[in-house]
């Protein structure tokens, strides 16, 4: 980014670099940790506050705070645009994709930002610097397609209950309704392991899971509880 269009850029909207207000201090990685599988999903498009996103898929960001963030997503054109028409901006930034389209003439991939919502903290997936900029420009809302998520009680519930017998319960990567089981140990060791059984609905988990108890109730091993589980579960699935 060009030292004059950051100066210039910071003077026009009254930011002083060497003591920067407080909201441009915090570090872009404030997303609680949950199970996406403990949650309903909802797809919606909807105006967010640029100030509620404190968190992003660039990892490379993670530690950096909002202002040393958008220093080095390296956003000079952005800068010089601002201040030639700032306007064009607050309007950009609440527009649809499609009518973002037909302000620059670019893609609706690069007018779309798209986000994940959890407990009204909100989470970059596509946007980073266009969320940066409007964070540090005060633009106080940003077109959106959201993710949220909702902690789900019966869900939460099945995830429990598997968690227990030695099984991680999660989406299905290929199909978003469908859920999949993977051994808790193998998971530990292989982020990218694939699931042992996949279930089309809750239903079919919630009876596995009232199966899978029914036989470890009646097996008796002299063992740990852990090697317990593993040695039945590989003994149910070897039947």
């Amino acid at each position: 980014m060009k030292t004059n269009d950051v100066a210039l850029f910071y003077q026009n909207l009254g930011i002083d670099r060497s003591n920067p207000p407080e909201y441009l201090l915090k570090k872009m990685n404030d997303w609680p940790k949950f199970e996406s599988f403990c949650c309903t999903k909802t797809e919606v498009e909807k105006l967010v506050n640029p100030q509620q996103i404190f968190s992003t898929f660039h990892s490379k960001y993670s530690e950096y705070s909002v202002i040393e963030a958008f220093e080095r997503s390296n956003q000079p054109e952005r800068c010089s645009m601002f201040l030639e028409n700032p306007e064009y901006f607050f309007k950009y930034m609440t527009s649809t994709p499609e009518q973002r389209r037909e302000m620059n003439g670019r893609g609706l991939g690069s007018n779309t930002i798209t986000l994940k919502e959890y407990k009204e903290k909100f989470y970059i997936l596509d946007g980073n610097h266009r969320v940066l900029f409007a964070k540090v420009a005060d633009i106080p809302l940003v077109y959106a397609e959201v993710t949220v998520y909702t902690p789900d009680p019966k869900r939460t519930n099945l995830f429990r209950r598997a968690k227990e017998m030695g099984i991680i319960l999660d989406d299905y990567v290929l199909d978003s309704e469908s859920a999949a089981a993977y051994f808790a140990d193998e998971l530990d060791d292989n982020s990218y392991c694939k699931p042992f059984k996949t279930f089309e609905n809750l239903q079919e988990v919630e009876v596995f899971l009232l199966e899978e108890q029914k036989m470890l109730a009646r097996v008796q091993v002299n063992e740990s509880s852990e090697s317990k589980f593993r040695r039945i579960i590989n003994w149910i699935f070897s039947r």
